[in-house]
C-alpha cells in the first residue's frame, strides 16, 4: 500500500517537473486557473502509474511522450514545432535520468545491468532516484537561463536560489544508503522496513514542500523586487516633475514679460510697414519666439503633474517627428488615479500613436494625433485617435508590438485594460486602413 502510494507519488513529482521545465521556455495558458492545471497532472500521473504497473519499459517511455504533449500542448501556449521538441527533450531527460541510478547500482555492487533492473523495477523508494536527478537538471537548466536573462537585461528582477539543489541531492544519498543498509546482513536490526518507507515518504514529501514552495517564493520575491523598482522609478519622476513645476513657475514670469516685449516689437514693425525686407524678418522673429513661449507653458493649466509631464514629453516628441498634436483637454484632474495607473493610461497610448505616425511614408497622409479629454455628468471621457499606415498584429486575439525590438509584445496595451478595469472603467479599441482609434471612460464615482 505504502509502495503504491509512493509510487503514486513519483509519477506526481515527474509531471510536476515536465511543467516546471516547460514554465521556463513557454507563456502558460489559463494561469488563473491553477486548480484545474493541477488537477491535470494529478490525471497523467494516475494514468501513468497504472501502465507502469505493467512493468513494460517501451510502453512506459510512449506514455510519458504522450502525457508530455499532453502538458505542453494544453497547458503552454507556443510553437508546434518548440513544444513537441520540449516533450521528445523532456521525455529523453527522464529516460536517462532512470537509468543512471540502475548504473551506479549494478558499479557499487558488482552486479549484472539487467538484473539490478529487475529487482528494482517494483522498487518505489529506487525508482525516486532518478526523479531527484531529473529535478537537479531543471534546477541547473533554470539557473543558465536566468543567467542569460540577466546578462541580457541588467533590469531584470528573477532571482534564483540554487543552494535548492541541495535538497534532492542529500535525498539521493539517503536512498542509496538505505538500499546499502538493507543489503547487508543484520538488515532487520539496522533499520526495520518501516523506518525506511517512512523515510522515503519523508524524502518524497519534502522534494514536493520544496518545488512548490520554491516557485511561490520566487514569484512572491519578483513582484516584491518589481514594485520596489516602480517605487523607485516613481519617486525619481516625482522629482523630475517637481523640477519641472519649479521651471515652469520661474518661466511664468519670463514669459509674460516676453509676451508684452513682442507685442511691442510686433507694434514698432507694423508702424515701419511691412515692405521692408528687414521689417518682414524682425515679424518673422517675433512670431517664431511668441510660438515658442506659448509651447513652453501651454500645458501649465493641467493639475496632474504626471500627466502634464507626459503630454510636455509627446508634444516634444511630436514636434521633432513633425507631427500635429492637438489636444482639446475640458478636464484633466486625475489625482485620484495612482501615480504608475496614469502612465499606464495615457503614456501607452500616445507612445504608440507617435510611433505610429513615425513609420508613415505616405506624402498623402497627415502625420496627426488627436487627443480629448471631457467630463459628463460623473463620466470622463478619454479619446485618442492617431492616423497610421503601418500594419496591425494580432496573435492569440491580442495586439502585438510593431516596434524593432518588440520585448513587450503587447504589453503596453494590456496594461492600459488593466488600469482601465482597476477603476470601473472601460477601453475600445478601433481601426481602420487609416486610423487607430483607443477610447477610456472612467467613473468619478470611483474616487
Amino acid at each position: 500500500m505504502v509502495n503504491t502510494f509512493m509510487s503514486y507519488g513519483k509519477c506526481i513529482l515527474d509531471f510536476l517537473l515536465f511543467f516546471w521545465l516547460s514554465m521556463q521556455f513557454f507563456i502558460r495558458r489559463w494561469e488563473k486557473y491553477k486548480i484545474m492545471q493541477y488537477m491535470l497532472l494529478i490525471i497523467l500521473a494516475a494514468f501513468i502509474f497504472y501502465i507502469n504497473k505493467l512493468h513494460i519499459p517501451q510502453l512506459n517511455t510512449l506514455t510519458a511522450f504522450i502525457c508530455a504533449l499532453t502538458i505542453n500542448f494544453i497547458l503552454f501556449k507556443g510553437s508546434i514545432v518548440s513544444r513537441l521538441l520540449c516533450s521528445i527533450a523532456e521525455v529523453l531527460i527522464i529516460v536517462v535520468c532512470e537509468f543512471i541510478p540502475i548504473s551506479v547500482y549494478s558499479l557499487i555492487y558488482k552486479r549484472d545491468i539487467a538484473a539490478i533492473t529487475n529487482e528494482t523495477i517494483r522498487n518505489a523508494g529506487f525508482n525516486l532516484i532518478g526523479t531527484f536527478i531529473f529535478c537537479i537538471i531543471i534546477m541547473l537548466i533554470r539557473h543558465f537561463i536566468i543567467l542569460k536573462k540577466k546578462n541580457s537585461d541588467k533590469a531584470i528582477t528573477i532571482t534564483e536560489n540554487i543552494a535548492i539543489i541541495i535538497v534532492p541531492l542529500v535525498s539521493m544519498f539517503i536512498i542509496y544508503y538505505i538500499l546499502d543498509v538493507g543489503s547487508t546482513g543484520n538488515a532487520v536490526n539496522a533499520i526495520s522496513a518501516w523506518q525506511s518507507i517512512i523515510i522515503l515518504m519523508g524524502i518524497l514529501v519534502m522534494n514536493f514542500a520544496v518545488i512548490i514552495s520554491d516557485n511561490s517564493l520566487r514569484k512572491r520575491y519578483q513582484l516584491q523586487a518589481e514594485l520596489d523598482r516602480l517605487s523607485r522609478l516613481e519617486e525619481l519622476n516625482r522629482i523630475a516633475i517637481n523640477q519641472q513645476d519649479q521651471f515652469i513657475n520661474d518661466m511664468k514670469g519670463f514669459a509674460h514679460d516676453y509676451n508684452k516685449q513682442m507685442d511691442g516689437l510686433k507694434s514698432l514693425i507694423q508702424e515701419a510697414g511691412t515692405a521692408n525686407h528687414i521689417g518682414d524678418e524682425l515679424q518673422k522673429y517675433t512670431d517664431e519666439m511668441h510660438n515658442s513661449i506659448k509651447d513652453s507653458y501651454r500645458f501649465m493649466f493641467i493639475s496632474t503633474p504626471a500627466l502634464r509631464s507626459i503630454l510636455s514629453q509627446t508634444f516634444l516628441r511630436c514636434k521633432t517627428a513633425q507631427i500635429a498634436f492637438n489636444i482639446d483637454i475640458q478636464y484633466a484632474d486625475f489625482n485620484f488615479i495612482a501615480f504608475p495607473d496614469i502612465y499606464s493610461i495615457f503614456e501607452n497610448p500616445l507612445d504608440n500613436a507617435v510611433t505610429a505616425c513615425s513609420d508613415i511614408h505616405s506624402t498623402e497622409l497627415n502625420k496627426e494625433i488627436n487627443l480629448k479629454i471631457v467630463r459628463k455628468n460623473n463620466i470622463i471621457g478619454i479619446d485618442i485617435r492617431n492616423t497610421r499606415e503601418n500594419s496591425i498584429l494580432i496573435k492569440n486575439g491580442c495586439i502585438q508590438s510593431t516596434k524593432t525590438d518588440p520585448n513587450g509584445h503587447g504589453m503596453g496595451i494590456k496594461n492600459m485594460k488593466r488600469a482601465i478595469q482597476q477603476y470601473d472603467g472601460f477601453i475600445t479599441i478601433n481601426y481602420d486602413e487609416n486610423i487607430f482609434h483607443v477610447s477610456m471612460t472612467i467613473p468619478i464615482s470611483k474616487i
